[in-house]
């Protein structure tokens, strides 16, 4: 209790978990609790982190201690669980992210939780994950990569078909170009044979 109330003066200022490797972010503080702590990161939003995965944990030494605390400025919202099995039955039923990155990463709808594990529904498949590899978790990271995937395929597709309009218009305007020569050629022909008639006519 007395290193989570030396801890629990943290809250409020930035922070780094881990010196490197795929856990590693840098943060704002948000909340410190008996096994489990909650930062908020600018791009993945808020991130639980399970306490006894984390190596070691940095603070900008450049930042006033003032502006930590609790009161420093809005807090995200997030999930104020007692501890990361509460967490995880908070989350039930909503698209997470399990660990940052590397061969552990996984993302999907959280099914049921169990004492000892807890089931994930990636696409078709049902997986198994037991809590003890589950370093961190955060909700709605999968959705946004999704959304960010979708309109990224729905403007390529939308340039194609453009370009697919543009082109089928060229070919259409070089079309009626052709047709608009072949019939002054044509004009051209009856006019030249016109004229030799009217020449051998007079010549008569």
């Amino acid at each position: 209790m007395e290193e989570n109330h030396n801890l629990a003066s943290l809250i409020g200022r930035n922070i780094r978990i881990d010196r490197g490797g795929p856990e590693s972010r840098t943060g704002r503080l948000l909340g410190m609790k008996e096994d489990h702590l909650v930062v908020y990161e600018e791009k993945e939003g808020v991130i639980y982190y399970k306490r006894h995965h984390i190596k070691s944990i940095g603070i900008d030494a450049r930042e006033n201690s003032d502006l930590g605390g609790e009161d420093s400025g809005d807090m995200p919202a997030f999930v104020d669980a007692t501890c990361f099995c509460e967490l995880l039955s908070s989350l039930q039923y909503r698209w997470v992210q399990i660990n940052r990155g590397g061969p552990e990463k996984i993302e999907g709808v959280l099914g049921d939780v169990f004492p000892d594990r807890v089931l994930l529904i990636v696409n078709n498949e049902i997986v198994v994950i037991f809590k003890y590899h589950i370093r961190s978790i955060s909700v709605g990271a999968g959705k946004k990569e999704e959304k960010a995937k979708d309109e990224k395929e729905d403007k390529a597709k939308g340039e194609k078909e453009n370009n697919k309009t543009e082109n089928h218009k060229k070919e259409s305007d070089q079309i009626r170009h052709v047709r608009y020569r072949e019939h002054d050629d044509d004009d051209d022909d009856d006019s030249s044979n016109g004229r030799r008639g009217y020449y051998f006519n007079t010549r008569a």
